[in-house]
């Protein structure tokens, strides 16, 4: 058991400071259309705050976000981080906490969802943040 019980994370928190793009997925029913609707996306800019394998925190600055964004669904967050070697890697995320600051949002959320060539680059670059 971690020496802070209240500590419930899997995986440690490394703190690391990434450039980071989020475009919010709302999918928008339109009246005259039976079948499906319109997908909506919503860049807004920001940067990590701290990140681990199974999750990470990113400031938006942004000042009024519906609060629809910030509890979405399942893989609702795609955000599109630059790393410092110059790639950049996709992650699909699923907010679980958000909290208005000053500069903006400090949204809390859980990885869904990463394709095999960006799980690579982030765990090295995980790996690299790592004390020891």
């Amino acid at each position: 058991m971690p020496s802070n019980y209240e500590d419930r994370r899997q995986s440690p928190r490394l703190d690391a400071n990434l450039e980071a793009r989020l475009e919010f997925s709302v999918l928008l029913r339109e009246a005259e259309t039976s079948a499906g609707g319109v997908q909506h996306l919503r860049a807004v800019a920001g940067h990590t705050v701290n990140i681990s394998e199974a999750g990470l925190a990113v400031m938006l600055y942004a000042q009024n976000i519906d609060e629809q964004y910030l509890l979405g669904t399942e893989g609702s967050m795609a955000i599109e981080l630059d790393l410092p070697n110059g790639l950049s890697i996709e992650i699909q995320a699923t907010p679980v906490r958000y909290e208005k600051r000053d500069e903006g949002y400090l949204i809390g959320a859980r990885i869904s969802e990463m394709s095999g060539r960006d799980r690579g680059l982030f765990k090295e670059y995980l790996s690299e943040l790592a004390p020891g």
